[in-house]
């Protein structure tokens, strides 16, 4: 994927439906022990500490895989709005609480689109 075409400026109305459907996931005892960030060409996934279950959760284990869920849900409306994602997992040692930084490129016509999925995010129940 050539520079030109990475981080491509999403429209804000578009990451805030996307991000609506990220705070869908389930979650360990509904937490939702996660944080996101707009940037001018993507979004962070941060993991929100204040939301972490220590007795139930100790390692924050359950807390990571709900961030992870919500990712997953960030990817799947992306590809519904038309866009293929690049997920940096991990990107900053020095900052525990950074999962992943999401960046996006447009996909031309409906390839990619994950309509079912993407339905499936606001049915699903736990």
């Amino acid at each position: 994927m050539s520079e030109g075409t990475r981080n491509t400026p999403i429209p804000r109305d578009t990451l805030a439906a996307i991000l609506e459907s990220a705070t869908l996931a389930p979650s360990s005892h509904n937490t939702q022990p996660w944080r996101f960030e707009l940037g001018q060409t993507g979004i962070s996934l941060f993991a929100d500490r204040l939301r972490a279950l220590p007795v139930n959760d100790p390692d924050d284990r359950e807390l990571t895989i709900s961030c992870g869920c919500a990712l997953f849900n960030l990817r799947i409306a992306a590809a519904h709005a038309g866009f293929n994602t690049e997920c940096q997992l991990l990107p900053d040692p020095g900052d525990e609480d950074l999962l992943a930084t999401v960046s996006f490129t447009p996909v031309s016509g409906e390839e990619g689109r994950q309509t079912e999925l993407f339905r499936a995010i606001a049915r699903r129940r736990t």
